[in-house]
């Protein structure tokens, strides 16, 4: 996909099965089912979309997968894929660790940030991309490294030491400009330092979401994760970015979504919005 200067390459970050209710919190099964069908465990099927873009200048990375650090039982509970299916996919377009300038993380849990780091042949934990500068929100950062207890669980202590230990992470703060033509915007909800990322060129953008709505299934309000940290915040600032993106005839790529790597908006009155324009590969 092509957007002004901008190019863009999906990436597989690994797919995974995860239990339905988690995925769709509080929609009742009997709803979810008909856009999700689940297996016989009730687990639906995700993808974690990844996104290389590039403008002639930069090698931005947005999001980073589960990389390839899990043992057998987490590979097995979520059916995740073997090896490092993001450097695979990345090899595929001729692009290595080392040509990646920038990697934004939209958060820190597992399925977004775990290939950020990886064991070396002395199974030493290290960046993946050693080049790169790491762009973090800054609340997420505070969050995810605050040893709350409640917090624990979800983030991977694995996946942040290292950013830290090698001089190149920088926190953002909402509405930062990363770089000319891609800005970062505090959501909220899912957790407390959620960002979302705009790409824009020629007068042009696309939005990318992640899991403040990772799925096209989720596009009302009331259709949120169960581990969204703060789902009423979610409620209640989804429709104003969602409408926005609609509004202004945004592209919004798509994170999680195994059909749609990509679409637009329309506000309907019903529905909340339809998906317009869905693109299956970036």
């Amino acid at each position: 996909m092509h957007l002004g200067d901008w190019q863009f390459d999906g990436l597989n970050g690994g797919t995974f099965l995860i239990d339905g209710g988690v995925m769709f919190g509080v929609v009742p099964r009997t709803l979810w089912s008909g856009v999700a069908a689940p297996d016989d465990l009730n687990r639906v099927r995700c993808v974690n979309q990844c996104v290389l873009a590039r403008n002639g200048r930069q090698t931005v990375l947005v999001d980073t997968g589960y990389g390839g650090k899990y043992g057998s039982l987490d590979r097995k509970f979520y059916a995740m894929e073997q090896g490092e299916p993001l450097l695979d996919s990345l090899a595929a377009l001729g692009v290595g660790p080392e040509d990646i300038d920038l990697v934004v993380l939209s958060h820190l849990h597992f399925d977004h940030a775990g290939g950020c780091t990886r064991y070396d042949r002395q199974r030493r934990l290290v960046t993946t991309f050693p080049r790169a500068q790491h762009f973090v929100g800054r609340r997420e950062w505070e969050d995810a490294t605050s040893g709350s207890a409640e917090l624990q669980s979800a983030y991977c202590s694995d996946n942040l030491h290292p950013l830290e230990a090698s001089g190149r992470l920088a926190l953002l703060d909402d509405n930062a400009e990363i770089l000319p033509g891609l800005r970062a915007s505090l959501t909220g909800g899912h957790t407390r330092g959620h960002l979302a990322l705009r790409f824009e060129s020629a007068g042009q953008a696309a939005l990318f979401i992640s899991d403040f709505c990772p799925t096209t299934a989720h596009v009302r309000r009331m259709w949120c994760t169960a581990y969204d940290t703060y789902p009423v915040e979610t409620r209640r600032r989804k429709p104003q970015i969602l409408g926005e993106a609609a509004d202004r005839n945004w592209w919004v790529l798509w994170y999680h979504d195994p059909r749609v790597a990509a679409s637009r908006l329309r506000r309907d009155a019903r529905r909340e919005f339809l998906v317009v324009d869905p693109q299956t590969r970036l």
